[in-house]
């Protein structure tokens, strides 16, 4: 048994090909305002300028600020409320805060040690102000979103009110009924602080509507004929009617603001999680909307204008996640939201300002992720779930039963989801199942395994490599090549750090010309063990060191059976083994 290259040896390989990132720094003008308005429960299909949906409300505001923007085509956020928000206020995804689900009274809510969109923005001179829902736990009381870093707060510490007319408001920490409307009212808020603010401000306003209960807004907010109607009954003109309302209060606001500051301001606009499943119409499935990872639960309206938007207005297609307003917004009013945080936390978020800066501009992020899970931990206990999605796929995964059950749709041809290629007769597209399985694995730093490519056969011969454990850090996990055949005196087990090529060869290479007819060359042998098998099995172990550079790591394996029968040149190989290396 020859082992060339010890596993343990590619430390000295990997240390000169860590990168050094410098973080640039961001060149909006000192003076730029912030204004992020978040809609609750409003899913793309609720918006009328995304034209989707059999009959949305009209959004004629919302609509007007898109004609003067970049609206996005393709943005993603939780299924349900508090885990969007917690990214929103960290740039960092459920996993790593532990906000997967909605959080109830008495919760928790965000550890300590997170930091804050506004303690990142608090050391640069901007004033910072939530208004309307915080919905990020309540353990420092009423005083929670001020002692996270909000310089004001003013609105409920929960996540729904019960009476849009008569709701426990929170003011400087005392809590009181209030009996405005609660739009108006938080639009009047907002108006208040933007008004009097004299140094460069940003504003989070998170309105309640349109969260249930479902209800009739005061007459002059909204258009919808709701006489003798039960919201309990028919609920979707009432919610219509609520969107309708929102709408009209967010012209009062817009409209209100001096033009002079509105000039100097960057009003986002984004809905929380997806519709719910009461007011869901078709095209749309209602079992598909808010609570779930389908896209109806996640894929949500996202519009930017402002002065930071340059050329002319337009729809962008490429993907944006609402853990990336983190960094944008940090971004946007000149602040480094990487740089702001303690060395070693991770940081998810990726900047959208390149993509408002011109159209055509290539893709801030491959993949958009997104979760729901109600333990401490994700994908753990049943009804977790999660999705990772590209521009034109899905891959959705269920925890049911103690086991991960997964679908996967092309969003492109079937944008409702009502085709799982899984069930498909050839399965998913391999490549593309493939990388969305690996996206989940490297994002959340999880130890994964597919195989890609096809094996060669012969003689009777058909090998197949796998691996028997999870490869993580300080372990020691066994590969084994099945099917080897009865006499074959040994089997080679590769392992390298590439499949894109071998010797200056393009991988995959066909081994035909040496005699290994059908046989391929997957990926670039680095470690070979040479392993004698028993019975119609050989298996080895590879131990991992318990070294940080190690976590992510990509692996490509491939096993060669030598068959002196099967071929001319007397040797099969497996199919490649791509293996990712978790914590």
């Amino acid at each position: 048994m020859n082992h060339t290259l010890s596993l343990s040896s590619l430390t000295a390989l990997l240390v000169p090909l860590v990168p050094l990132v410098l973080f640039a720094g961001a060149t909006a003008p000192a003076q730029t305002n912030t204004l992020l308005i978040i809609a609750d429960d409003v899913g793309i299909d609720a918006v009328g300028c995304y034209g989707l949906g059999s009959s949305p409300p009209p959004t004629p505001n919302i609509d007007a600020l898109a004609a003067r923007g970049v609206r996005f085509s393709n943005a993603q956020t939780c299924p349900v409320c508090s885990p969007t928000r917690a990214c929103v206020m960290t740039g960092r995804h459920a996993f790593r805060t532990g906000v997967g689900r909605p959080l109830t009274t008495g919760s928790p809510g965000l550890d300590p040690g997170e930091v804050l969109l506004p303690e990142v923005l608090a050391p640069a001179g901007i004033a910072t102000a939530l208004i309307g829902k915080w919905h990020l736990g309540d353990d420092l009381g009423p005083l929670t979103p001020t002692a996270e870093g909000f310089g004001l707060f003013t609105g409920t510490i929960a996540g729904a009110i019960n009476d849009y007319s008569h709701w426990p408001k929170v003011e400087n920490g005392v809590v009181a009924f209030e009996t405005n409307y609660a739009t108006t009212d938080e639009v009047d808020e907002a108006l208040a602080f933007i008004t009097t603010a004299t140094e460069p401000w940003c504003v989070v306003l998170s309105f309640h509507s349109a969260h249930t209960p479902m209800h009739a807004p005061p007459a002059g907010l909204h258009t919808q004929n709701l006489l003798g109607l039960d919201p309990a009954i028919t609920p979707v003109p009432f919610f219509k009617a609520m969107i309708e309302a929102m709408d009209t209060e967010i012209g009062r606001l817009l409209a209100t603001i001096p033009t002079q500051t509105l000039d100097a301001t960057n009003v986002v606009f984004l809905g929380d999680n997806g519709t719910e499943d009461i007011v869901t119409e078709a095209p749309f499935d209602p079992t598909h909307g808010k609570t779930t990872v389908y896209d109806g639960g996640v894929h949500v309206p996202l519009i930017i204008a402002g002065p930071a938007v340059a050329g002319s207005p337009r729809v962008e297609t490429h993907l944006a996640h609402s853990v990336d307003l983190f960094t944008t917004l940090a971004e946007l009013q000149g602040v480094d939201a990487g740089a702001a945080l303690p060395a070693g936390v991770a940081l998810d978020g990726v900047s959208l300002v390149p993509l408002l800066q011109a159209a055509g501009q290539p893709a801030v992020r491959r993949y958009a992720y997104a979760e729901k899970f109600s333990g401490s931990a994700a994908m753990t206990q049943n009804g977790d779930q999660e999705v990772m999605r590209s521009e034109t796929y899905s891959l959705l995964r269920f925890v049911e039963a103690g086991v991960v059950r997964e679908e996967m749709y092309d969003l492109v041809a079937d944008p409702y989801q009502t085709t799982d290629l899984m069930l498909q007769s050839g399965g998913p597209p391999a490549n593309a199942y493939r990388n969305l399985g690996r996206a989940i694995a490297e994002l959340r730093g999880v130890a994964w395994t597919a195989p890609f490519g096809y094996g060669c056969s012969g003689g009777g011969i058909q090998p197949v490599l796998r691996t028997n454990d999870l490869p993580e850090l300080g372990t020691t996990f066994t590969m084994r090549v099945t099917g080897v055949g009865v006499g074959v005196p040994a089997v080679i087990g590769t392992l390298g750090l590439s499949n894109d090529t071998w010797n200056g060869n393009p991988l995959p290479y066909d081994l035909s010309a040496a005699g290994m007819l059908g046989c391929m060359l997957w990926s670039a042998p680095l470690t070979t063990r040479f392993v004698f098998p028993v019975g119609s099995v050989a298996q080895w172990s590879e131990s991992i060191p318990v070294s940080p550079l190690f976590v992510g790591l990509t692996l490509f394996a491939q096993g060669f059976v030598l068959a002196p029968a099967a071929n001319p040149g007397g040797a099969l190989t497996t199919r490649g083994l791509e293996i990712l290396i978790g914590e």
